[in-house]
């Protein structure tokens, strides 16, 4: 019998929303007209608008940063704080993997990072997301740290943080990733 879908042997194309295939992200600054959306992704992906970290829990939801959108919908965004020459990628997230949404994010990152005269950029994951492991990778940052069993402090910080992800893999080490910017 044949297929009358006509895709007998192959895959439908994903729901892309209605974003054509070949557009380009467009990142632009966070503005005030868009926290409201930056909270509920923060709450989707992580929670809450809290992010643990090292030992300390940020409020992400007001820091600056950038929104990527593609076709005129908001697909990313990028949630920095600079202290000391230091610029932390605090969050990253983006509806639309591969894509280039993230890449576009980061690379925005490392141009405002030395155009305000940053030394690093640096963030932190979990050793559960090899995905985003393999991206910054990719992206020419280098692992500089393993904080072992850290996510025991980051749990009484944020208790909403899982023991385990969606795979089953235990949620136990922060990894902290760095681009050097100057010798």
């Amino acid at each position: 019998m044949r297929d009358p879908s006509g895709w007998a042997g192959r895959r439908p194309p994903a729901d892309d929303g209605g974003v054509p295939s070949d557009a380009t992200p467009v990142v632009s600054r966070i503005s005030s007209g868009d926290r409201d959306w930056v909270a509920e992704t923060l709450v989707r992906e992580w929670t809450s608008t809290s992010v643990a970290r090292l030992g300390e829990l940020v409020e992400a939801a007001e820091l600056p940063g950038h929104l990527a959108t593609l076709a005129g919908r908001r697909v990313g965004l990028v949630l920095v704080d600079v202290r000391h020459r230091e610029y932390e990628v605090v969050a990253i997230s983006t509806s639309e993997p591969r894509r280039g949404v993230g890449r576009a994010l980061m690379e925005r990152c490392f141009a405002e990072a030395r155009d305000t005269g940053c030394r690093r950029v640096w963030l932190v994951t979990t050793n559960n997301n090899i995905t985003a492991i393999a991206f910054y990778q990719r992206l020419g940052m280098d692992l500089r740290a393993l904080h072992r069993h850290a996510l025991r402090v980051s749990r009484e910080l944020k208790a909403t943080i899982p023991e385990r992800d969606a795979a089953g893999v235990r949620i136990d080490h922060e990894l902290e990733f760095e681009l050097l910017l100057e010798d």
